[in-house]
């Protein structure tokens, strides 16, 4: 899938590196620098992929995604704002399906930056009866950063689900993770965990003490992937399994394999924004060669 954006018809090009194109009904901005190949969507201010050059992919995306308006797109960096999961519709809120503004696009020597832009409308007070701006900043180079700000009064959850592109469920250990986790699926606790979990199926987890950085090292890619949390409370880990993955219109029977999530959250503690306190959450991602512990 990452090949086919680069492939699609360029429609102009606002900035060096840097075009417009449109994949069904989304328009997407496609990054192709001396540093770095990356894509992001107008929809959701959503990063769909990020290669440093010289490394590998560092997101999944799918490639059953149905590139309508409106629908959620399955991978890369999606926003969940302003509630995390299925605690109203749509599940995960409504930032990620909402087309947003582009307010600036900056190319350097090291990359290239963006600030994307959603405002309340009556399409997001109808769902959620709040003013709000929430301003993404995302800059696609060596790194992956993305930063949200809220700015109101109110508050959410959020996460930024990062799909990760990983070579096979089973050989990816995410480390940093903290002692605690609630675990989702058996509605239980877990007080003594030993910060460190890898994932053969199905699993959900919000891990409620992180570590400021998680680690993915990858056995079978060969590589290890950062996540360096900023203002986040919880790190969710996620990957449907095969079962639950079979009942998914977007995703293949073998696509469950080849990602893992590792989300950087506002879950148990909420964000809180005021006048003239927003409320942030953001992440960067790294790549880096597989070192033996």
């Amino acid at each position: 899938m990452n090949e086919n954006l680069f492939a699609l018809p360029v429609l102009d090009q606002p900035a060096p590196s840097v075009t417009r194109r449109r994949i069904g009904e989304i328009p997407i901005l496609v990054v192709d620098h001396p540093r770095v190949r990356g894509a992001v969507s107008l929809q959701g201010a959503q990063v769909l992929t990020w290669q440093p050059v010289g490394g590998a992919p560092g997101l999944w995306l799918g490639e059953r995604n149905a590139w309508t308006a409106g629908t959620a797109i399955r991978g890369g960096v999606p926003l969940c704002w302003p509630w995390f999961g299925a605690v109203a519709k749509p599940s995960h809120g409504f930032a990620r399906v909402l087309d947003w503004d582009l307010v600036s696009l900056d190319t350097t020597e090291e990359g290239v930056e963006l600030v994307l832009r959603l405002e309340a409308s009556d399409v997001t007070r109808a769902l959620w009866p709040h003013e709000f701006t929430l301003t993404t900043r995302i800059t696609l180079g060596a790194t992956c950063s993305i930063e949200v700000e809220a700015t109101g009064e109110h508050r959410s959850t959020a996460a930024l689900h990062t799909y990760l592109a990983i070579g096979a469920l089973g050989e990816a250990e995410v480390s940093g993770l903290g002692k605690h986790y609630r675990d989702n699926l058996l509605a239980v606790d877990v007080d003594d965990a030993g910060g460190e979990v890898t994932p053969t199926g199905h699993i959900e987890r919000v891990y409620t003490e992180p570590e400021e950085v998680s680690s993915v090292r990858d056995g079978a890619l060969g590589h290890v992937l950062e996540l360096a949390h900023r203002e986040a409370s919880d790190v969710v880990v996620w990957n449907p399994g095969a079962e639950l993955a079979a009942g998914m219109a977007d995703l293949t029977d073998d696509d469950h394999r080849r990602f893992l999530c590792v989300e950087t959250g506002r879950v148990s503690t909420p964000l809180e924004s005021e006048p003239g306190r927003p409320a942030r959450l953001a992440v960067t991602l790294s790549l880096l060669p597989h070192t033996t512990p």
